[in-house]
């Protein structure tokens, strides 16, 4: 058994000798049972020290690629899945990057790659502080709030009163906002929530002393007809379903409007990654179809502007609106007036519109070549790539054959200097939790976003 390792790569000698033997065992060069060399034998035939080979022999039994037994030779595992053809030149990993240097991140997150130009940031910030004697208005500088409106109206086709409007710290603050107003009249709630679904929000929740309800998902978003009985409301995200992708239909959306209007359940609708359609024109919010419902709508600045910008803004019911206005006074206003008024400058003279179309076409680019390119790669080396939605998203949901191809691959990332988030944390549940991992490419840079992918072995002809 031969195994190239080299010291004049930025990968330590147990991990060089560790994915040696794995590509050996996935194309099918050992066997499930057949027996490895000794440490000592495969640490002179390598040329490397016994203690590297004995570290990356540790290593793979801990990920069940290999079996230790007292008096026995070490074996690849009898229970391995037989080898996958053509995976082996795909397992080997050759970092383009030095994991010293930086580690790159597609855990998802919010916000996107490329937010408004730093010169438009500064000439609101200036046309902001430059406003004399600015009265503070503890639900929202009215000139946001118009803005936002207005906003809505031209890219949701919603309208709403100004006074409908209350600023926000972001989406977990706007629903801690919701969820202090419902329990007014409620008390402790019962708050449905997507399983899976971002964690987020989720764990806002039971902070502050209320019951996650999981939700079944399919393709079209939260499944109706199995909706827990008794909800106070059900938190939403019908325009991109994280990590499934869907986007939710015209008929699914009448269906859940319609049982939340029978029902009395508000629905608080995440309008996350709404806008940033780039096959499809954004479809409206549930505010807008229905009037039956009582529908509350988390908006968020961090996607159109800069993830870095904590504000955002609820959108409330008109039967609701008088009672988070009052909830938001008692709170305090998290986010300064200046701040607001740079936002409403930006949404005015239509930096906001121009962002959003330039992010849009950056995801399709970047849609188009994770699937030309970097799909083919995962799944040539055991990986089950779920498809990305149609119309938004650069997210992928990764399983694997077995936990021992999943141990490795994330091994193989981690020591090129990449992180992942894992998949099973976006399920609520305990019951059906697959095992895997997820990767989330929009908010990279376009240099991170290329570097990412030479790490995965992939030229990218183009990211911008």
């Amino acid at each position: 058994m031969l195994i190239d390792v080299s010291r004049a790569l930025p990968i330590p000698l147990p991990a060089q000798v560790a994915t040696a033997i794995r590509t050996a065992i996935t194309n099918g060069t050992l066997q499930p049972g057949d027996e490895v060399p000794s440490t000592r034998e495969l640490a002179k035939l390598a040329g490397i020290s016994r203690g590297s080979v004995v570290t990356a022999y540790d290593q793979l039994i801990s990920e069940g690629y290999l079996l230790a037994s007292q008096g026995s030779p070490t074996r690849v595992h009898p229970d391995l899945p037989a080898g996958i053809p053509g995976a082996a030149k795909e397992l080997t990993f050759r970092p383009k990057i030095e994991p010293a240097q930086k580690t790159i991140s597609l855990k998802p997150s919010s916000g996107h790659a490329g937010g408004v130009r730093p010169a438009a940031w500064r000439q609101a910030w200036r046309e902001a502080a430059a406003e004399p004697n600015i009265v503070i208005d503890p639900v929202g500088q009215p000139e946001l709030r118009r803005a936002i409106a207005e906003h809505l109206r031209l890219a949701r086709g919603l309208t709403v009163s100004e006074d409908q409007i209350v600023i926000t710290g972001g989406s977990r603050e706007g629903l801690l906002l919701i969820l202090l107003t419902l329990a007014q009249r409620h008390g402790q709630l019962r708050v449905g929530v997507e399983d899976p679904g971002h964690p987020g929000l989720r764990r806002v929740i039971p902070t502050v002393g209320h019951e996650a309800v999981p939700c079944t998902v399919d393709e079209s978003g939260v499944n109706v007809d199995p909706l827990p009985q008794k909800l106070d409301a059900v938190l939403v995200t019908p325009a991109y379903q994280h990590p499934l992708g869907a986007s939710m239909p015209a008929g699914r959306r009448s269906e859940l409007l319609a049982w939340a209007a029978e029902t009395g359940t508000v629905l608080i609708e995440d309008d996350f990654n709404a806008e940033l359609r780039y096959r499809l024109a954004p479809q409206p919010p549930l505010a807008a179809l229905s009037t039956a419902a009582d529908v509350f709508i988390l908006g968020t600045f961090s996607t159109l502007l800069s993830r870095n910008l904590s504000a955002g803004y609820v959108v409330t019911p008109p039967s609701f609106a008088e009672a988070v206005r009052e909830t938001r006074k008692v709170l305090g206003m998290p986010v300064s007036a200046v701040t607001q008024l740079a936002v409403a400058h930006l949404l005015q003279n239509g930096h906001v519109r121009r962002n959003t179309k330039a992010v849009r076409n950056r995801l399709s680019k970047r849609r188009a070549i994770i699937q030309a390119d970097l799909v083919p790669v995962l799944e040539a080396r055991g990986a089950h790539v779920k498809e990305m939605a149609e119309s938004n998203g650069v997210d992928l949901a990764l399983t694997f054959v077995s936990p021992a191809h999943r141990d490795a691959f994330v091994a193989d990332l981690r020591t090129a200097g990449i992180e992942c988030g894992r998949l099973e944390s976006l399920w609520s549940g305990q019951e059906q939790r697959p095992e895997g991992i997820i990767m989330s490419f929009a908010h990279l840079s376009d240099q991170d976003f290329d570097a990412a992918l030479q790490t995965l072995c992939i030229s990218p002809s183009s990211s911008s």
